[in-house]
């Protein structure tokens, strides 16, 4: 994931063994599984799928779970969290095509994916516009896109009331502690940023009201 400058993309290489340790988990893999809940009905048995911010690659692996036959390639723009990403992939037997690049500029042809998805990856890139542009371009018609993001309203508290074993509920602690630093999406926000690029968008709140999943598909032609 590309965050801040170039500069500071060491942080998330320093973090990216912590955070493979954190999310590889089942009821965080569980909870990346459930996002295939929101891609389109009308999927071919071999779809392409694009992971933004794959990060150590769990969330790619669990779609793999629910779409064994799917050809998903994921993107990052640290190359420590990809590594960490190969070793998950290497221990699981899963096919993920890992490429390093800037969402806001993909290196892929126009329409080429038949779902964009991100698990909590939006609110830490500074062009999310840019993002989003490029989501919306790399989508067949009909495409589906698929975000989940840290949400403004919620309890603070709310991650203790959550099932779960105690890593999962540190990751929640620690995701809701990091994203106030950096930004938190009101539902309105997050319908006007997918509404910019894509249609049939819709918003609801997700893990006790600490997330928001955005949905949308990418206009016909």
């Amino acid at each position: 994931m590309r965050i801040f400058k170039n500069g500071e993309r060491w942080m998330f290489d320093a973090a990216a063994e912590f955070y493979g340790w954190m999310t590889w988990q089942e009821v965080w893999r569980a909870h990346c599984r459930s996002l295939v809940d929101y891609f389109p009905g009308s999927l071919p048995a071999r779809a392409r799928v694009l992971d933004l911010g794959i990060g150590p690659g769990v969330s790619g692996i669990s779609i793999l779970d629910r779409l064994p036959e799917a050809e998903v390639v994921g993107v990052d723009y640290s190359p420590r969290m990809l590594a960490v990403a190969r070793g998950f992939l290497e221990r699981t037997g899963a096919r993920v095509e890992l490429v390093e690049a800037d969402a806001a500029a993909l290196p892929f042809p126009d329409a080429s994916f038949d779902v964009v998805v991100g698990h909590s990856f939006l609110y830490l890139v500074p062009d999310q516009a840019g993002v989003m542009r490029e989501a919306a371009r790399v989508l067949r018609p009909g495409g589906g896109c698929v975000f989940l993001e840290p949400h403004e309203g919620g309890s603070h508290r709310a991650w203790m009331g959550l099932a779960g074993p105690k890593r999962f509920k540190l990751s929640m602690a620690l995701w809701r502690l990091v994203s106030g630093r950096i930004r938190r999406f009101e539902a309105r926000e997050l319908r006007g940023l997918l509404e910019r690029e894509l249609a049939e968008v819709r918003v609801e709140e997700t893990l006790g009201g600490l997330g928001l999943v955005g949905v949308g598909r990418r206009r016909g032609e």
